[in-house]
């Protein structure tokens, strides 16, 4: 497959996990239909190709970085219900957000078609996007975004040490034990979105996978795919 790497930041980043209800929480990590996104924001396409395109693509993150988390409380009312010219109070309802205080993440994304990747990497180091880019939400645009590899070759292997994000397409978690003298806990999310399908011009869930986020070395007991670089192994979705 033909890659490259880029990195992106932002003052706020907000990654929905859609299992949550009354606060609004935030994945550490943008999922796969998310950064596919930012790559459709980036060629100009629109939903659907974005979509379509989503099975073609793997991707990984090597690195993820953020300087904690606030909560942001918003207003959100139903259409319809005017009294006169202004909507009446009881329409407003509180939400509250979990966001990503200045958000980094450096990811890999893969595709067959060669021609496609360069295309990519060129708007990247032009910063020539037909809209803007946003961490999540639009209100959070990505400030900085820089290639940190450029085109290369890879192909997929098995790897056993990961670092950076872990996925497992199964949706299972993997086993693995902590190669750290002071192992700490390791945040593990399931039903990760993986790809969507559109219901109308709703966007629904339609693929999930397991991701584990740790800043600690481990090993898995059985081996995942994913890429190596440098000597550093890396899962992919």
């Amino acid at each position: 497959m033909w890659g490259i790497s880029f990195r992106i930041k932002s003052t706020f980043g907000h990654f929905r996990n859609p299992y949550t209800t009354t606060l609004k929480q935030t994945y550490p990590f943008p999922p796969k239909p998310t950064i596919i996104g930012m790559i459709g924001t980036m060629m100009g396409w629109n939903e659907d190709i974005v979509i379509n395109e989503t099975k073609d693509f793997k991707v990984a993150i090597p690195l993820w970085e953020n300087k904690g988390k606030i909560n942001e409380f918003t207003f959100v009312f139903s259409a319809g219900k005017l009294r006169g010219k202004s909507r009446s109070q009881e329409e407003f309802r509180p939400e509250r957000f979990e966001l990503l205080l200045y958000p980094e993440f450096e990811l890999i994304i893969l595709n067959d078609f060669k021609d496609l990747i360069k295309e990519i990497e060129l708007r990247i180091k032009e910063k020539r996007f037909e809209f803007p880019l946003y961490m999540g939400k639009n209100e959070f645009i990505i400030s900085q975004i820089e290639i940190t590899k450029e085109f290369f070759e890879t192909e997929i292997c098995e790897v056993t040490i990961p670092s950076g994000i872990v996925f497992d397409e199964r949706n299972k978690i993997p086993e693995f034990f902590s190669l750290s003298d002071k192992p700490k806990p390791v945040q593990v999310f399931i039903g990760v979105p993986k790809s969507l399908k559109l219901i109308g011009k709703k966007r629904e869930q339609k693929e999930v996978c397991v991701a584990l986020a740790t800043k600690e070395p481990i090993k898995l007991k059985e081996p995942l795919y994913g890429v190596k670089f440098n000597g550093v192994e890396y899962t992919i979705i």
